[in-house]
Protein backbone atom coordinates (compact mmCIF):
# COMPACT_ATOMS: atom_id res chain seq x y z
CA UNK A 1 0.00 0.00 0.00
CA UNK A 2 1.27 3.48 -0.85
CA UNK A 3 2.60 5.52 2.05
CA UNK A 4 0.86 8.86 2.54
CA UNK A 5 2.39 11.65 4.62
CA UNK A 6 0.36 14.67 5.67
CA UNK A 7 1.53 17.75 7.58
CA UNK A 8 -0.14 18.07 10.98
CA UNK A 9 -1.59 21.38 9.87
CA UNK A 10 -3.62 19.69 7.14
CA UNK A 11 -5.33 17.56 9.77
CA UNK A 12 -5.94 20.64 11.93
CA UNK A 13 -7.50 22.56 9.04
CA UNK A 14 -9.55 19.51 8.10
CA UNK A 15 -10.99 19.39 11.63
CA UNK A 16 -11.99 23.05 11.49
CA UNK A 17 -13.49 22.59 8.04
CA UNK A 18 -15.50 19.58 9.21
CA UNK A 19 -17.35 21.61 11.85
CA UNK A 20 -17.92 24.52 9.51
CA UNK A 21 -19.34 22.17 6.89
CA UNK A 22 -21.42 20.38 9.54
CA UNK A 23 -23.20 23.68 10.07
CA UNK A 24 -23.34 24.61 6.40
CA UNK A 25 -24.76 21.29 5.21
CA UNK A 26 -27.28 21.19 8.04
CA UNK A 27 -28.68 24.44 6.71
CA UNK A 28 -28.26 23.56 3.04
CA UNK A 29 -30.05 20.23 3.36
CA UNK A 30 -33.02 21.97 4.98
CA UNK A 31 -33.24 25.20 2.96
CA UNK A 32 -35.34 23.89 0.07
CA UNK A 33 -37.60 22.02 2.52
CA UNK A 34 -37.93 25.08 4.78
CA UNK A 35 -38.87 27.35 1.89
CA UNK A 36 -41.39 24.90 0.39
CA UNK A 37 -42.95 23.61 3.63
CA UNK A 38 -46.36 24.93 4.60
CA UNK A 39 -46.44 27.82 7.06
CA UNK A 40 -48.39 25.67 9.52
CA UNK A 41 -45.46 23.22 9.45
CA UNK A 42 -42.93 25.93 10.25
CA UNK A 43 -41.93 26.70 6.65
CA UNK A 44 -42.39 29.67 4.34
CA UNK A 45 -45.07 28.15 2.08
CA UNK A 46 -43.29 28.84 -1.22
CA UNK A 47 -43.82 26.80 -4.40
CA UNK A 48 -41.31 24.07 -5.26
CA UNK A 49 -40.03 26.05 -8.25
CA UNK A 50 -39.47 29.19 -6.15
CA UNK A 51 -37.77 27.16 -3.41
CA UNK A 52 -35.40 25.61 -5.96
CA UNK A 53 -34.60 29.04 -7.40
CA UNK A 54 -33.85 30.32 -3.88
CA UNK A 55 -31.35 27.48 -3.48
CA UNK A 56 -29.74 28.49 -6.78
CA UNK A 57 -29.60 32.21 -5.99
CA UNK A 58 -28.16 31.56 -2.54
CA UNK A 59 -25.59 29.17 -3.95
CA UNK A 60 -24.57 31.71 -6.59
CA UNK A 61 -24.10 34.52 -4.07
CA UNK A 62 -22.32 32.36 -1.52
CA UNK A 63 -19.75 31.46 -4.19
CA UNK A 64 -19.42 34.96 -5.67
CA UNK A 65 -18.58 36.51 -2.30
CA UNK A 66 -15.18 34.75 -2.07
CA UNK A 67 -13.93 36.95 -4.92
CA UNK A 68 -13.83 39.87 -2.48
CA UNK A 69 -13.04 37.63 0.48
CA UNK A 70 -10.05 36.09 -1.26
CA UNK A 71 -8.54 39.51 -1.97
CA UNK A 72 -9.10 40.56 1.65
CA UNK A 73 -7.45 37.34 2.84
CA UNK A 74 -4.45 37.67 0.52
CA UNK A 75 -3.86 41.41 0.73
CA UNK A 76 -5.45 42.88 3.86
CA UNK A 77 -5.88 40.66 6.93
CA UNK A 78 -4.20 37.37 6.06
CA UNK A 79 -5.82 33.99 5.55
CA UNK A 80 -5.73 33.00 9.20
CA UNK A 81 -7.81 35.98 10.31
CA UNK A 82 -10.09 35.59 7.30
CA UNK A 83 -10.94 32.06 8.45
CA UNK A 84 -11.61 33.19 12.01
CA UNK A 85 -13.72 36.27 11.21
CA UNK A 86 -15.62 34.51 8.43
CA UNK A 87 -16.50 31.63 10.73
CA UNK A 88 -17.82 34.01 13.39
CA UNK A 89 -20.03 35.85 10.88
CA UNK A 90 -21.40 32.54 9.60
CA UNK A 91 -22.19 31.44 13.15
CA UNK A 92 -24.29 34.59 13.54
CA UNK A 93 -26.02 33.79 10.25
CA UNK A 94 -27.05 30.33 11.40
CA UNK A 95 -28.33 31.83 14.65
CA UNK A 96 -30.46 34.31 12.69
CA UNK A 97 -32.02 31.46 10.70
CA UNK A 98 -33.27 29.99 13.97
CA UNK A 99 -35.84 32.80 14.11
CA UNK A 100 -39.06 32.38 12.07
CA UNK A 101 -40.08 34.38 9.02
CA UNK A 102 -38.67 35.61 5.73
CA UNK A 103 -36.84 38.62 7.21
CA UNK A 104 -34.83 36.41 9.57
CA UNK A 105 -34.09 34.04 6.70
CA UNK A 106 -32.80 36.83 4.45
CA UNK A 107 -30.64 38.22 7.28
CA UNK A 108 -29.24 34.77 8.04
CA UNK A 109 -28.46 33.99 4.41
CA UNK A 110 -26.80 37.40 3.97
CA UNK A 111 -24.48 36.78 6.92
CA UNK A 112 -23.70 33.30 5.63
CA UNK A 113 -22.80 34.74 2.23
CA UNK A 114 -20.43 37.31 3.77
CA UNK A 115 -18.83 34.84 6.17
CA UNK A 116 -18.36 32.17 3.53
CA UNK A 117 -16.72 34.76 1.28
CA UNK A 118 -14.00 35.31 3.85
CA UNK A 119 -13.57 31.77 5.13
CA UNK A 120 -13.72 29.42 2.13
CA UNK A 121 -10.92 30.64 -0.16
CA UNK A 122 -8.62 31.31 2.78
CA UNK A 123 -8.80 27.86 4.37
CA UNK A 124 -8.37 26.06 1.03
CA UNK A 125 -5.33 28.21 0.19
CA UNK A 126 -3.83 27.48 3.64
CA UNK A 127 -3.86 23.76 2.84
CA UNK A 128 -1.90 24.46 -0.33
CA UNK A 129 0.73 26.46 1.59
CA UNK A 130 2.18 23.26 3.05
CA UNK A 131 3.42 22.02 -0.36
CA UNK A 132 5.72 23.00 -3.19
CA UNK A 133 4.20 23.19 -6.68
CA UNK A 134 6.14 20.05 -7.67
CA UNK A 135 4.52 17.95 -4.92
CA UNK A 136 1.40 17.23 -6.97
CA UNK A 137 0.65 13.78 -5.54
CA UNK A 138 1.02 14.84 -1.89
CA UNK A 139 -0.98 18.00 -2.51
CA UNK A 140 -3.82 16.20 -4.31
CA UNK A 141 -3.87 13.47 -1.66
CA UNK A 142 -3.96 16.05 1.14
CA UNK A 143 -6.76 17.94 -0.56
CA UNK A 144 -8.64 14.65 -0.87
CA UNK A 145 -8.33 14.17 2.91
CA UNK A 146 -9.32 17.81 3.46
CA UNK A 147 -12.29 17.16 1.21
CA UNK A 148 -13.16 14.05 3.19
CA UNK A 149 -13.48 16.25 6.28
CA UNK A 150 -15.91 18.45 4.37
CA UNK A 151 -18.08 15.45 3.73
CA UNK A 152 -17.87 14.11 7.27
CA UNK A 153 -19.60 17.37 8.11
CA UNK A 154 -21.79 16.86 5.07
CA UNK A 155 -22.84 13.47 6.43
CA UNK A 156 -23.34 14.35 10.09
CA UNK A 157 -25.10 17.68 9.48
CA UNK A 158 -28.04 16.38 7.42
CA UNK A 159 -28.27 13.20 9.51
CA UNK A 160 -28.53 14.96 12.85
CA UNK A 161 -30.21 18.07 11.47
CA UNK A 162 -32.89 16.00 9.78
CA UNK A 163 -33.80 14.27 13.03
CA UNK A 164 -33.81 17.56 14.96
CA UNK A 165 -36.02 19.17 12.32
CA UNK A 166 -38.54 16.32 12.33
CA UNK A 167 -38.68 16.11 16.13
CA UNK A 168 -38.40 19.77 17.14
CA UNK A 169 -38.72 22.00 14.06
CA UNK A 170 -36.61 23.98 11.62
CA UNK A 171 -35.57 26.64 14.15
CA UNK A 172 -33.86 24.10 16.43
CA UNK A 173 -32.02 22.52 13.50
CA UNK A 174 -30.69 25.90 12.39
CA UNK A 175 -29.70 26.70 15.98
CA UNK A 176 -27.78 23.44 16.15
CA UNK A 177 -25.84 24.56 13.07
CA UNK A 178 -24.70 27.68 14.95
CA UNK A 179 -23.41 25.51 17.80
CA UNK A 180 -21.44 23.39 15.32
CA UNK A 181 -19.69 26.48 13.99
CA UNK A 182 -18.82 27.58 17.52
CA UNK A 183 -17.02 24.25 18.01
CA UNK A 184 -15.14 24.83 14.74
CA UNK A 185 -14.03 28.29 15.89
CA UNK A 186 -12.73 26.87 19.17
CA UNK A 187 -10.80 24.17 17.26
CA UNK A 188 -9.20 26.80 15.05
CA UNK A 189 -8.15 28.96 18.00
CA UNK A 190 -6.51 25.92 19.62
CA UNK A 191 -4.42 25.22 16.49
CA UNK A 192 -3.72 28.80 15.36
CA UNK A 193 -0.37 29.19 17.10
CA UNK A 194 0.74 25.55 16.90
CA UNK A 195 0.40 23.44 13.75
CA UNK A 196 -0.87 26.46 11.79
CA UNK A 197 1.78 28.88 13.01
CA UNK A 198 3.64 29.13 9.68
CA UNK A 199 0.68 29.29 7.29
CA UNK A 200 -2.14 31.75 6.70
CA UNK A 201 -0.09 34.79 7.62
CA UNK A 202 -0.20 38.06 5.69
CA UNK A 203 2.79 38.37 3.37
CA UNK A 204 5.26 41.15 4.08
CA UNK A 205 4.78 44.28 2.02
CA UNK A 206 7.83 43.60 -0.14
CA UNK A 207 6.41 40.15 -0.96
CA UNK A 208 2.95 41.49 -1.80
CA UNK A 209 4.16 44.39 -3.96
CA UNK A 210 6.20 42.45 -6.46
CA UNK A 211 7.21 42.71 -10.05
CA UNK A 212 4.45 42.32 -12.66
CA UNK A 213 3.48 38.76 -13.43
CA UNK A 214 5.65 36.97 -15.93
CA UNK A 215 4.31 35.69 -19.25
CA UNK A 216 4.31 32.16 -17.83
CA UNK A 217 2.31 33.24 -14.77
CA UNK A 218 -0.23 35.00 -16.98
CA UNK A 219 -0.54 31.93 -19.22
CA UNK A 220 -1.05 29.61 -16.26
CA UNK A 221 -3.69 31.95 -14.86
CA UNK A 222 -5.51 32.10 -18.21
CA UNK A 223 -5.52 28.30 -18.53
CA UNK A 224 -6.92 27.87 -15.02
CA UNK A 225 -9.70 30.38 -15.67
CA UNK A 226 -10.55 28.45 -18.85
CA UNK A 227 -10.81 25.26 -16.79
CA UNK A 228 -13.15 27.10 -14.41
CA UNK A 229 -15.42 27.95 -17.34
CA UNK A 230 -15.48 24.35 -18.58
CA UNK A 231 -16.32 23.22 -15.05
CA UNK A 232 -19.48 25.34 -14.81
CA UNK A 233 -21.69 22.58 -16.16
CA UNK A 234 -20.44 20.06 -13.60
CA UNK A 235 -21.48 22.49 -10.88
CA UNK A 236 -24.97 22.77 -12.37
CA UNK A 237 -25.41 19.11 -11.51
CA UNK A 238 -23.79 19.67 -8.10
CA UNK A 239 -26.95 21.53 -7.05
CA UNK A 240 -29.15 18.46 -7.57
CA UNK A 241 -28.38 16.67 -4.26
CA UNK A 242 -29.46 19.58 -2.02
CA UNK A 243 -32.10 20.90 -4.42
CA UNK A 244 -34.18 18.78 -6.76
CA UNK A 245 -33.18 15.39 -5.34
CA UNK A 246 -34.00 16.49 -1.79
CA UNK A 247 -37.50 17.39 -2.99
CA UNK A 248 -37.74 14.06 -4.82
CA UNK A 249 -36.71 12.29 -1.61
CA UNK A 250 -39.36 14.20 0.34
CA UNK A 251 -42.25 13.70 -2.10
CA UNK A 252 -41.49 10.91 -4.59
CA UNK A 253 -39.46 8.24 -2.77
CA UNK A 254 -40.74 5.42 -0.57
CA UNK A 255 -38.86 6.23 2.66
CA UNK A 256 -40.45 3.62 4.90
CA UNK A 257 -38.34 0.96 6.59
CA UNK A 258 -40.97 -0.99 8.46
CA UNK A 259 -42.78 1.58 10.58
CA UNK A 260 -39.86 4.05 10.49
CA UNK A 261 -40.00 6.97 8.05
CA UNK A 262 -36.51 7.98 6.95
CA UNK A 263 -36.00 11.79 7.07
CA UNK A 264 -35.52 13.06 3.52
CA UNK A 265 -32.27 14.81 4.51
CA UNK A 266 -30.72 11.42 5.24
CA UNK A 267 -30.43 10.78 1.51
CA UNK A 268 -28.24 13.86 1.23
CA UNK A 269 -26.32 12.54 4.23
CA UNK A 270 -25.74 9.25 2.39
CA UNK A 271 -24.13 11.26 -0.38
CA UNK A 272 -21.69 12.67 2.16
CA UNK A 273 -21.08 9.21 3.61
CA UNK A 274 -20.14 7.85 0.19
CA UNK A 275 -17.55 10.59 -0.22
CA UNK A 276 -16.12 9.73 3.21
CA UNK A 277 -15.78 6.12 2.06
CA UNK A 278 -14.28 7.05 -1.30
CA UNK A 279 -11.86 9.77 -0.09
CA UNK A 280 -9.07 7.54 1.29
CA UNK A 281 -9.52 5.25 -1.71
CA UNK A 282 -8.99 8.17 -4.10
CA UNK A 283 -6.02 9.49 -2.11
CA UNK A 284 -4.37 6.06 -2.19
CA UNK A 285 -5.29 5.64 -5.86
CA UNK A 286 -3.38 8.82 -6.79
CA UNK A 287 -0.27 7.73 -4.90
CA UNK A 288 -0.42 4.16 -6.24
CA UNK A 289 -0.83 5.43 -9.81
CA UNK A 290 2.37 7.45 -9.45
CA UNK A 291 4.24 4.56 -7.85
CA UNK A 292 3.32 2.26 -10.75
CA UNK A 293 3.67 4.68 -13.69
CA UNK A 294 6.25 7.13 -12.39
CA UNK A 295 3.94 10.08 -13.10
CA UNK A 296 0.85 11.69 -11.68
CA UNK A 297 -2.63 11.12 -13.03
CA UNK A 298 -3.25 14.29 -14.99
CA UNK A 299 -5.77 16.98 -14.13
CA UNK A 300 -7.60 16.63 -17.45
CA UNK A 301 -8.10 12.89 -17.08
CA UNK A 302 -9.49 13.31 -13.58
CA UNK A 303 -12.00 15.89 -14.83
CA UNK A 304 -12.91 13.75 -17.84
CA UNK A 305 -13.62 10.68 -15.72
CA UNK A 306 -15.65 12.89 -13.39
CA UNK A 307 -17.90 14.00 -16.23
CA UNK A 308 -18.41 10.43 -17.47
CA UNK A 309 -19.50 9.39 -13.97
CA UNK A 310 -22.07 12.21 -13.96
CA UNK A 311 -23.43 10.92 -17.27
CA UNK A 312 -23.72 7.41 -15.80
CA UNK A 313 -25.48 8.68 -12.69
CA UNK A 314 -27.94 10.67 -14.79
CA UNK A 315 -28.80 7.53 -16.75
CA UNK A 316 -29.68 5.83 -13.45
CA UNK A 317 -32.03 8.70 -12.57
CA UNK A 318 -33.83 8.72 -15.92
CA UNK A 319 -36.56 6.14 -15.10
CA UNK A 320 -37.50 8.03 -11.92
CA UNK A 321 -37.47 11.37 -13.73
CA UNK A 322 -39.66 9.97 -16.51
CA UNK A 323 -42.29 8.64 -14.09
CA UNK A 324 -42.41 11.88 -12.08
CA UNK A 325 -42.80 13.82 -15.32
CA UNK A 326 -45.88 11.73 -16.13
CA UNK A 327 -47.28 11.64 -12.59
CA UNK A 328 -45.97 14.21 -10.04
CA UNK A 329 -47.33 12.01 -7.22
CA UNK A 330 -45.34 8.95 -8.32
CA UNK A 331 -43.59 7.09 -5.48
CA UNK A 332 -40.42 5.24 -6.49
CA UNK A 333 -37.54 3.28 -5.02
CA UNK A 334 -34.66 4.79 -3.06
CA UNK A 335 -32.33 2.96 -5.42
CA UNK A 336 -32.61 5.65 -8.08
CA UNK A 337 -31.26 8.43 -5.88
CA UNK A 338 -28.72 6.23 -4.10
CA UNK A 339 -27.51 4.89 -7.46
CA UNK A 340 -26.95 8.43 -8.72
CA UNK A 341 -25.12 9.35 -5.51
CA UNK A 342 -22.87 6.28 -5.80
CA UNK A 343 -21.41 7.57 -9.07
CA UNK A 344 -21.72 11.31 -8.51
CA UNK A 345 -19.90 11.23 -5.17
CA UNK A 346 -16.89 9.59 -6.84
CA UNK A 347 -17.12 12.18 -9.60
CA UNK A 348 -17.03 14.95 -7.01
CA UNK A 349 -13.74 13.67 -5.59
CA UNK A 350 -12.22 13.75 -9.07
CA UNK A 351 -13.43 17.30 -9.66
CA UNK A 352 -13.86 19.78 -6.80
CA UNK A 353 -10.80 19.01 -4.61
CA UNK A 354 -8.67 18.63 -7.73
CA UNK A 355 -9.67 22.09 -8.96
CA UNK A 356 -8.95 23.55 -5.51
CA UNK A 357 -5.51 21.94 -5.47
CA UNK A 358 -4.82 23.11 -9.03
CA UNK A 359 -5.57 26.71 -8.02
CA UNK A 360 -2.59 26.68 -5.67
CA UNK A 361 -0.42 25.32 -8.51
CA UNK A 362 -1.54 27.75 -11.22
CA UNK A 363 -1.63 30.84 -8.98
CA UNK A 364 1.12 33.49 -8.91
CA UNK A 365 2.67 34.02 -5.47
CA UNK A 366 0.30 35.68 -3.02
CA UNK A 367 -2.68 35.11 -5.32
CA UNK A 368 -3.81 31.59 -4.42
CA UNK A 369 -6.74 32.52 -2.16
CA UNK A 370 -7.93 34.97 -4.81
CA UNK A 371 -7.68 32.30 -7.50
CA UNK A 372 -9.61 29.84 -5.34
CA UNK A 373 -12.29 32.51 -5.02
CA UNK A 374 -12.34 33.09 -8.78
CA UNK A 375 -12.89 29.35 -9.25
CA UNK A 376 -15.85 29.62 -6.88
CA UNK A 377 -17.21 32.70 -8.64
CA UNK A 378 -16.93 31.26 -12.14
CA UNK A 379 -17.54 27.54 -11.71
CA UNK A 380 -19.53 27.27 -8.50
CA UNK A 381 -21.56 30.50 -8.53
CA UNK A 382 -22.67 30.38 -12.15
CA UNK A 383 -23.20 26.64 -11.81
CA UNK A 384 -25.32 27.10 -8.67
CA UNK A 385 -27.47 29.76 -10.32
CA UNK A 386 -28.00 27.63 -13.43
CA UNK A 387 -28.54 24.57 -11.21
CA UNK A 388 -31.38 26.36 -9.43
CA UNK A 389 -32.90 27.27 -12.78
CA UNK A 390 -32.43 23.68 -13.96
CA UNK A 391 -34.31 22.40 -10.91
CA UNK A 392 -37.11 24.93 -11.44
CA UNK A 393 -37.39 23.98 -15.13
CA UNK A 394 -37.95 20.33 -14.17
CA UNK A 395 -41.14 21.55 -12.47
CA UNK A 396 -42.25 23.50 -15.56
CA UNK A 397 -41.37 21.27 -18.55
CA UNK A 398 -40.54 17.67 -19.45
CA UNK A 399 -37.61 16.76 -17.14
CA UNK A 400 -36.55 13.80 -19.31
CA UNK A 401 -35.42 16.16 -22.09
CA UNK A 402 -33.33 18.12 -19.60
CA UNK A 403 -31.60 15.02 -18.30
CA UNK A 404 -30.76 13.78 -21.80
CA UNK A 405 -29.10 17.14 -22.40
CA UNK A 406 -27.11 16.59 -19.20
CA UNK A 407 -25.89 13.20 -20.39
CA UNK A 408 -24.90 14.46 -23.83
CA UNK A 409 -23.05 17.52 -22.56
CA UNK A 410 -21.18 15.48 -19.95
CA UNK A 411 -19.81 13.19 -22.67
CA UNK A 412 -18.77 16.18 -24.80
CA UNK A 413 -16.97 17.85 -21.91
CA UNK A 414 -15.18 14.59 -21.09
CA UNK A 415 -13.92 14.32 -24.67
CA UNK A 416 -12.79 17.95 -24.58
CA UNK A 417 -10.75 17.41 -21.42
CA UNK A 418 -9.05 14.33 -22.88
CA UNK A 419 -8.12 16.15 -26.09
CA UNK A 420 -6.61 19.08 -24.17
CA UNK A 421 -4.65 16.91 -21.73
CA UNK A 422 -1.11 17.41 -23.07
CA UNK A 423 -1.46 21.16 -23.53
CA UNK A 424 -2.77 21.61 -19.98
CA UNK A 425 0.06 19.55 -18.51
CA UNK A 426 2.72 21.52 -20.37
CA UNK A 427 1.37 24.75 -18.91
CA UNK A 428 1.12 23.27 -15.39
CA UNK A 429 4.75 22.14 -15.44
CA UNK A 430 6.09 25.39 -16.92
Amino acid sequence: MAKLNYPRGVIALSSVEMWERFSFYTMQSLLVLYASAKVISGGLGWSDADALRLVGYYGALVYVSPVIGGVIADKVIGRKWAVLSGSFIMMCGHAALAFPGEKAMYLGLTLLIIGCGLMKPAISAMVGEFFKNSETSRKDASFAIFYMSINIGGFLGPMIGGVVQVEYGFEYAFGMAAVGLLIGIINFLMSKNKSLKDVGNLLHRDERIKEPWTAIEKKKLAVYLMLCVTNIFWNVIYVLPYGLLTLYAEKNIDRHVGSFLIPSTWYYAMYGLLIIIYSPIVATMYQSFKNKTGRDMTLSWKLAIGYLLVAGGSLILLPLVREIGINPNYIGSSGYILGFYTLFSFSELLTLPVMLAAATTFAPKGFSATLVSLNMAISWAIGAWLGGEFGALTQEMNPVILFWWVIGLCVLFAIGHILSDRKIERVMQS
